[in-house]
């Protein structure tokens, strides 16, 4: 049960109830996420991967989870840039209008996979990095 997740000085915190224990993970949102990464929480790699992707300069969405078929609790969630993907086209024929919206998806591959392990902890055992569209550098970037 997750008590929970603070982002501090670049900082995520998440406390956390294991099975009567409590537990503490920081991680810095500064660094680049890798294969093995550890969180308390789902929730905790999601705040993580926001804040690197603010920093960055794209925004995520959540693509895909996948559920347990035991107890239908979330086993795997991919976060990705949310230019991840493509529009797919829903031209429709006879009387409507389609109103022509800009693209928002361009294909992009940057992405997280995190997954629960059996002691309830989530791994990262997936990041991609590279982005196929420019990257949008705030003003408020702090180093």
């Amino acid at each position: 049960m997750e008590i929970e997740t603070l982002v501090e000085d670049k900082i995520v915190t998440t406390e956390s109830i294991v099975g009567g224990e409590t537990g503490v993970c920081e991680v810095d949102t500064s660094q680049e996420p890798y294969e093995g990464m550890v969180f308390e929480s789902e929730n905790a790699a999601r705040v993580f991967y926001d804040e690197y992707a603010k920093q960055e300069g794209f925004l995520t969405r959540i693509v895909s989870s996948r559920k347990s078929e035991h107890d239908g609790t979330i086993i795997s969630r991919r976060l990705a840039c949310n230019k991840e993907g493509f529009n797919l086209s829903s031209q429709k024929t006879g009387q409507v209008k389609i109103r022509k919206r800009e693209r928002k998806r361009e294909g992009c591959m940057a992405m997280i996979l995190v997954k629960r392990e059996k002691l309830g902890k989530w791994v990262v055992t997936k990041f991609t990095r590279e982005h196929n569209h420019p990257l949008v550098i705030s003003s408020k970037k702090v180093d």
